[in-house]
């Protein structure tokens, strides 16, 4: 059986999708038309690292005919022009994964001075007009605590991914922590109490085919990290071994943050 966590796991993810017959939208979509459409998928994906590993799913979901929305950091590991053009091209979404209250410790004005740098850096590239947040578990600083002094409309945005979405008819799912809601390995990529809803918590992504095969869920907004989707054997072992660390790590900050 092929490992999960690999591409080829998540086209057989795609194609279940796919066959619902719902529509499937780009964050941008969902923004412009989220009146219109009674079941829907949302798709997006935060590239962290490896960014041609987005490259590869997003082909992948091209061939598949879905458009789906990458979110970019802005770093030299993942700022990477030419892939982010080749995803563009293929007719994806591509927004910014802003991570501006880290770099700027705090410093509200850096940080906008920041944000604005680095918007205007991938707008150099193509459209941008929605952002979401980059949760570091690791950081004292939550990046959405920055539209507590700002305002979309100020940089022309849609949109964010996360305090844009209003709906608790919406059901989450996330892969953070290299499960699908796995609440005890996921520190910050959360939502409001009462914004969206959550998809139960699942161990494997055929356990997700299978529960979406029902159509139980019409309303479904997945997000994934492409560094976690593997093409070949190596890189997956060294993915899965990140993603062990990682989480006894946040398990640690956790009962960290518990006791205090």
């Amino acid at each position: 059986m092929e490992k999960d966590f690999s591409l080829t796991i998540y086209r057989d993810l795609i194609a279940e999708i796919k066959r619902t017959g719902f529509n499937v939208l780009t964050l941008k979509g969902y923004f412009r038309q989220k009146q219109d459409a009674p079941a829907f998928f949302i798709l997006r994906h935060d590239v962290d690292r490896r960014p041609e590993n987005a490259l590869r799913m997003a082909s992948l979901e091209s061939s598949a005919g879905i458009h789906s929305t990458y979110y970019f950091r802005v770093n030299r590991g993942v700022f990477k022009e030419e892939i982010i053009k080749e995803i563009a091209e293929l007719g994806h979404e591509i927004g910014y994964h802003y991570e501006v209250m880290d770099k700027a410790h705090g410093d509200i004005r850096l940080a906008e001075r920041i944000f604005d740098f680095e918007l205007t850096q991938l707008r150099l590239l193509t459209d941008v007009c929605t952002v979401c947040t980059h949760g570091n578990p690791l950081s004292r600083w939550d990046n959405r605590d920055f539209w507590g002094h700002f305002s979309l409309s100020q940089f022309n945005l849609l949109g964010e991914a996360y305090i844009s979405i209003d709906d608790p008819e919406i059901f989450y799912v996330t892969d953070t922590g290299r499960g699908w809601n796995r609440v005890e390995h996921n520190l910050k990529d959360r939502f409001s109490d009462s914004s969206v809803s959550l998809l139960p918590s699942l161990s494997t992504t055929w356990q997700l085919i299978n529960l979406i095969r029902t159509k139980r869920y019409p309303k479904i907004y997945l997000q994934t990290h492409p560094n976690r989707w593997s093409w070949w054997w190596l890189q997956w072992y060294r993915q899965l071994g990140e993603d062990l660390c990682l989480n006894w790590m946040k398990l640690l900050l956790a009962h960290y943050f518990k006791r205090k």
